[in-house]
Protein backbone atom coordinates (compact mmCIF):
# COMPACT_ATOMS: atom_id res chain seq x y z
CA UNK A 1 0.00 0.00 0.00
CA UNK A 2 1.50 3.43 -0.85
CA UNK A 3 1.22 6.71 1.10
CA UNK A 4 -2.37 8.93 0.43
CA UNK A 5 -2.16 12.64 1.63
CA UNK A 6 -4.31 15.29 0.71
CA UNK A 7 -4.17 18.89 2.01
CA UNK A 8 -7.63 20.46 3.04
CA UNK A 9 -8.18 23.00 0.77
CA UNK A 10 -11.89 23.04 0.33
CA UNK A 11 -15.44 21.94 2.13
CA UNK A 12 -19.09 22.37 1.73
CA UNK A 13 -20.31 23.52 4.80
CA UNK A 14 -23.82 24.71 5.84
CA UNK A 15 -26.04 25.82 8.91
CA UNK A 16 -30.13 25.62 8.62
CA UNK A 17 -30.20 26.23 4.91
CA UNK A 18 -27.09 28.55 4.87
CA UNK A 19 -23.53 28.11 2.75
CA UNK A 20 -20.58 29.53 4.65
CA UNK A 21 -17.67 27.50 3.40
CA UNK A 22 -16.49 31.12 1.82
CA UNK A 23 -15.98 32.46 5.64
CA UNK A 24 -14.34 29.03 6.81
CA UNK A 25 -10.70 29.00 7.73
CA UNK A 26 -10.34 26.45 9.76
CA UNK A 27 -12.68 23.68 11.11
CA UNK A 28 -12.23 20.77 13.57
CA UNK A 29 -15.03 17.69 14.12
CA UNK A 30 -14.33 17.28 17.56
CA UNK A 31 -15.50 13.55 19.32
CA UNK A 32 -15.13 14.17 22.86
CA UNK A 33 -17.06 10.82 23.66
CA UNK A 34 -15.62 9.20 26.98
CA UNK A 35 -14.60 5.95 26.36
CA UNK A 36 -17.26 4.47 29.42
CA UNK A 37 -17.27 3.59 32.71
CA UNK A 38 -15.98 0.03 33.74
CA UNK A 39 -18.14 -2.07 36.28
CA UNK A 40 -17.41 -5.22 37.65
CA UNK A 41 -19.26 -8.35 39.17
CA UNK A 42 -18.13 -10.71 41.64
CA UNK A 43 -18.21 -13.39 39.58
CA UNK A 44 -16.28 -14.97 37.18
CA UNK A 45 -16.95 -12.97 34.07
CA UNK A 46 -17.84 -9.86 35.81
CA UNK A 47 -16.21 -7.42 33.95
CA UNK A 48 -18.10 -4.94 31.43
CA UNK A 49 -18.17 -1.25 29.93
CA UNK A 50 -20.79 1.31 29.74
CA UNK A 51 -20.89 2.69 26.69
CA UNK A 52 -20.81 7.00 26.97
CA UNK A 53 -23.46 9.31 25.53
CA UNK A 54 -22.30 10.60 22.31
CA UNK A 55 -20.11 13.80 22.79
CA UNK A 56 -19.45 15.30 19.73
CA UNK A 57 -18.67 19.23 18.59
CA UNK A 58 -17.21 22.07 15.70
CA UNK A 59 -14.79 23.75 16.57
CA UNK A 60 -15.01 26.15 13.68
CA UNK A 61 -13.26 29.79 12.52
CA UNK A 62 -14.29 31.80 10.07
CA UNK A 63 -13.56 35.32 8.27
CA UNK A 64 -16.40 37.52 10.10
CA UNK A 65 -18.89 38.95 8.43
CA UNK A 66 -21.35 41.11 9.61
CA UNK A 67 -23.82 41.69 6.77
CA UNK A 68 -27.00 40.59 6.93
CA UNK A 69 -27.14 36.94 7.19
CA UNK A 70 -23.05 36.71 7.32
CA UNK A 71 -21.41 34.13 9.20
CA UNK A 72 -21.34 36.74 12.23
CA UNK A 73 -24.90 37.92 11.89
CA UNK A 74 -26.39 34.26 11.37
CA UNK A 75 -24.20 32.97 14.97
CA UNK A 76 -25.15 35.90 16.97
CA UNK A 77 -29.01 36.39 15.76
CA UNK A 78 -29.59 32.63 16.27
CA UNK A 79 -27.85 31.96 19.67
CA UNK A 80 -28.86 29.02 21.29
CA UNK A 81 -30.75 27.77 18.17
CA UNK A 82 -30.75 24.49 17.31
CA UNK A 83 -30.44 23.70 13.53
CA UNK A 84 -29.12 21.29 11.01
CA UNK A 85 -25.92 21.29 9.68
CA UNK A 86 -24.03 19.72 6.64
CA UNK A 87 -19.66 19.17 6.05
CA UNK A 88 -18.55 17.89 2.86
CA UNK A 89 -15.22 16.83 3.02
CA UNK A 90 -13.40 16.04 -0.10
CA UNK A 91 -16.55 16.30 -1.81
CA UNK A 92 -14.33 16.87 -5.08
CA UNK A 93 -12.21 13.71 -4.67
CA UNK A 94 -14.16 10.17 -6.21
CA UNK A 95 -14.21 7.62 -3.86
CA UNK A 96 -12.75 9.88 -0.69
CA UNK A 97 -15.45 12.13 -0.24
CA UNK A 98 -17.13 12.08 3.10
CA UNK A 99 -19.95 13.72 4.87
CA UNK A 100 -21.09 14.87 8.94
CA UNK A 101 -24.62 15.73 9.32
CA UNK A 102 -27.09 16.56 12.16
CA UNK A 103 -28.24 19.18 14.34
CA UNK A 104 -26.30 21.58 16.47
CA UNK A 105 -26.59 24.34 19.30
CA UNK A 106 -25.81 27.79 17.83
CA UNK A 107 -23.71 30.03 20.32
CA UNK A 108 -23.01 33.81 19.55
CA UNK A 109 -19.50 34.15 18.80
CA UNK A 110 -17.03 36.56 21.05
CA UNK A 111 -15.98 40.04 18.97
CA UNK A 112 -12.93 41.81 18.90
CA UNK A 113 -9.26 41.17 18.29
CA UNK A 114 -6.44 43.11 17.78
CA UNK A 115 -5.79 46.26 15.62
CA UNK A 116 -5.25 46.11 12.27
CA UNK A 117 -5.65 42.88 11.67
CA UNK A 118 -8.39 40.53 10.29
CA UNK A 119 -11.67 39.79 11.52
CA UNK A 120 -12.19 36.68 13.07
CA UNK A 121 -14.88 34.68 14.28
CA UNK A 122 -14.48 32.03 16.16
CA UNK A 123 -17.09 29.63 18.38
CA UNK A 124 -17.40 25.70 19.29
CA UNK A 125 -20.91 24.20 18.23
CA UNK A 126 -21.85 21.08 20.67
CA UNK A 127 -23.73 18.43 18.04
CA UNK A 128 -27.03 16.75 19.06
CA UNK A 129 -26.14 13.40 19.54
CA UNK A 130 -23.95 11.57 17.00
CA UNK A 131 -23.52 12.89 13.66
CA UNK A 132 -24.47 10.95 10.51
CA UNK A 133 -21.30 10.06 8.93
CA UNK A 134 -21.10 9.00 5.15
CA UNK A 135 -19.50 8.34 2.11
CA UNK A 136 -20.26 11.03 -0.94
Amino acid sequence: MTTNNRKIKTVQFSLGANAFECQVKNWTMNNNTPSGERFYAQCPDGEFIEDAEPDWSFDLEFYADWRLNGVSDYLTSNDNATVTFVLKHHADLAGEGVQWSGSCKIAAPSVGGEVRTTEMTSVTLPCIGKPLYARL
